[in-house]
């Protein structure tokens, strides 16, 4: 069995995670996917996320970070009042290094978001992606995900609305995952106990101290 740590992005794991974006660019790059061109952009989305508590990484045994992802509020460019919004939980930035591909990690880490959204009333576990990604839409259509809609909005190339209950669980690998997450006092994001407290009035990224709008819009 194998053992990985959830817990907040920090300060220190800024050269991991941009490692993880570049792997992420290279590959889509290498596979004819026009996703995740602007290095740059990459880097201050980082930087932004580490700030504001967003991020989350997956730690080795050994201290390594492996994955980094999201889990925050709508991005209310994509999702309306019509989406029930308060009933799901949103994933963004799942990225996976080299070590952890085809090794049951994604499976793993999607059950364990889906975790949290049942923890919390929550019904559903969303996403977007780009619209021109089939092969990822794919990639979450194995995973228990369906095409909700697809959207155009003006100077965003996501827009591909997928969901999955939250009650699902898919994974059969023998991963386990241990969350180290303590009171963030900066966000209010999570509490004692591994709780996530989701501030409805703070959509996107629920930000104290930044527009939730802009603040998703930099992530995509």
């Amino acid at each position: 069995m194998t053992t990985f740590t959830v817990r907040h992005a920090t300060d220190a794991d800024l050269d991991a995670l941009v490692g993880l974006r570049r792997y992420a660019e290279q590959w889509l790059h290498a596979e004819g996917i026009d996703q995740w061109t602007d290095h740059a952009r990459g880097a201050r989305t980082i930087q932004t996320g580490i700030a504001t508590g967003t991020s989350l990484v997956v730690q080795t045994a050994a201290g390594g970070v492996i994955a980094s992802f999201s889990l925050a509020g709508p991005d209310l460019d994509f999702w309306t009042p019509g989406d029930d919004l308060d009933a799901a939980l949103y994933l963004y930035k799942f990225m996976i290094g080299p070590q952890g591909r085809g090794t049951g990690l994604g499976d793993a880490l999607l059950d364990w978001a889906c975790s949290r959204a049942t923890e919390h009333g929550k019904r559903w576990l969303r996403l977007d992606c780009w619209r021109t990604n089939t092969r990822l839409q794919a990639y979450y259509a194995r995973r228990g995900f369906t095409l909700v809609r697809t959207v155009t909005v003006p100077g965003r190339d996501s827009g591909a609305l997928l969901q999955r209950p939250a009650t699902m669980r898919m994974s059969g690998s023998s991963i386990t995952l241990l969350a180290d997450l303590p009171d963030d006092a900066r966000t209010g994001r999570l509490g004692p106990g591994n709780d996530l407290a989701i501030d409805s009035g703070l959509r996107g990224s629920r930000l104290v101290d930044a527009s939730p709008r802009q603040d998703v819009r930099d992530q995509l």
